[in-house]
């Protein structure tokens, strides 16, 4: 039982760093591969101290253009 706990929380760290990288436009894999090596609450806090790498998770908007007649 005690082991389910674990792997819950565990599960719900990796989930919350691959979140918090996403919205930083940095790498989730990466980070969540040094979280196992060092430790998840250390890499979220170093996740949420960094700043947003710019570009690569901006959404590109279309405008319609109006058909004038």
């Amino acid at each position: 039982m005690e082991i389910l706990i674990f792997i819950i929380i565990y599960a719900a760290f990796f989930y919350g760093i691959f979140k918090l990288a996403k919205s930083k436009n940095r790498e989730p894999t990466g980070w969540m591969l040094a979280s196992i090596i060092i430790s998840p609450i250390i890499i979220i806090i170093i996740l949420a101290i960094m700043q947003a790498l710019p570009g690569k998770n901006k959404r590109i908007t279309k405008r319609k253009k109006s058909i004038k007649k």
